[in-house]
């Protein structure tokens, strides 16, 4: 691992360390509360799934849509041959003959990471940041198409897909052309490489159909318009036209939501314990401080008392030995000893003194000192 991966590595633990743990509590929490968002929308797609009732297409007109009025919908999965509608047109893409009615073509710049002589790697880099290095183009081409049944084709029943380009959901694209193009390197790249950056390596060209023939799963919103029969997108939905059956799609989004279940439980029971124990050491830190104040008060209370009765022969030089001077003034006895190392080498006085410095350190072991106690002979 380079020097600078380390340096990352080390402020991001200083990071989550900090406040005894409450930073990475509560980025653990807001984890847990992405993946509880998950989870209920995993859990209802799969409830939206489970209650949609799988049709074949000649029986959409008379069975599923009967009795419903123009603009109203419900919802219905089909499984059928992609088609042009008749008199329709399909598309040619120019990397393959094949007839299709959507085409994808996407160009994707790859980036290399070259180790500098400066000795700098962007792996974390490229971890956070992996967007920034990657430059993605992508148009899309595409003609009106339905779903015919399999068994009954030449009955001319056809569901109509309304796809406008605009649907978040994945397509079930075949991929008809791949091809990696080298980028020439130049001037450029050699200051790239120098100081560690990341440069272009190759242009990756794709280009991905929907052709005609593919046995397809539609799953949405059916409705009729202009007597067609016709299928939409449910934003709800994380499908739409997929090479799943809806058993499939079951299954699936039931592993999806049982997995983010578990996670939001392990990343909720975390954070509680990490934030339980940060709420856990700031009070303890309240408490301490609290009793640090009280035992100055206690400690000023003291010595003002002392002033007051002001008994001389306790404080004669002449009649105490060395190791009762204190180490401060070797005038007055020792009174009062530093919490929390414990030592008492100083008087009263002195140990204000020490108190009201910038940073109160004990003069003999240079801890630092929380409070002082007042010590009594018996």
């Amino acid at each position: 691992m380079s020097a600078r991966d380390r340096e990352t590595i080390e402020a991001l633990a200083r990071v989550a360390a900090a406040l005894d743990g409450a930073v990475l509590g509560l980025g653990t929490a807001a984890l847990a509360a992405a993946s509880l968002a998950k989870y209920l929308a995993a859990s209802g797609a799969l409830r939206l799934i489970a209650e949609a009732p799988a049709v074949a297409i000649p029986d959409l007109r008379y069975s599923l849509l009967a009795g419903l009025g123009d603009g109203e919908s419900r919802l219905a999965a089909v499984r059928g041959l992609v088609r042009s509608p008749p008199g329709g047109t399909f598309l040619i893409p120019p990397g393959s003959r094949e007839h299709c009615v959507v085409t994808r073509h996407t160009q994707t710049c790859l980036f290399g990471e070259w180790r500098g002589i400066f000795g700098w790697t962007f792996d974390l880099h490229a971890l956070f940041f992996k967007s920034l290095k990657e430059q993605i183009i992508t148009s899309s081409r595409w003609v009106s198409f339905g779903l015919v049944d399999p068994a009954s084709e030449k009955s001319g029943e056809m569901v109509h897909v309304k796809f406008d380009g605009a649907v978040h959901q994945s397509l079930p694209l075949t991929t008809v052309y791949h091809k990696l193009i080298p980028v020439e390197q130049n001037s450029y790249t050699l200051f790239q490489t120098i100081v560690g950056n990341g440069y272009p390596i190759a242009l990756l060209d794709e280009e991905k159909i929907l052709p005609i023939g593919k046995e397809i799963t539609a799953i949405g919103l059916c409705r009729l318009k202009n007597r067609s029969v016709e299928i939409s997108s449910c934003p709800e939905l994380p499908y739409f036209l997929s090479d799943l059956t809806k058993g499939e799609m079951e299954a699936e989004m039931s592993s999806r939501a049982r997995f983010f279940f578990w996670v939001t439980v392990a990343l909720g029971t975390v954070s509680v314990g990490l934030l339980g124990h940060a709420i856990y050491r700031l009070w303890e830190r309240v408490k301490r401080h609290r009793e640090a104040r009280e035992a100055q008060e206690r400690f000023h209370e003291a010595d003002n008392e002392d002033d007051a009765g002001e008994n001389g022969s306790d404080d004669e030089p002449g009649e105490m030995g060395d190791g009762q001077l204190c180490v401060i003034c070797l005038r007055k006895r020792r009174r009062a000893a530093f919490v929390p190392c414990g030592h008492l080498v100083c008087c009263c006085n002195c140990a204000k003194r020490v108190e009201l410095m910038d940073e109160p350190l004990c003069p003999v072991c240079r801890q630092d000192i929380q409070y002082m106690l007042r010590v009594y002979d018996s």
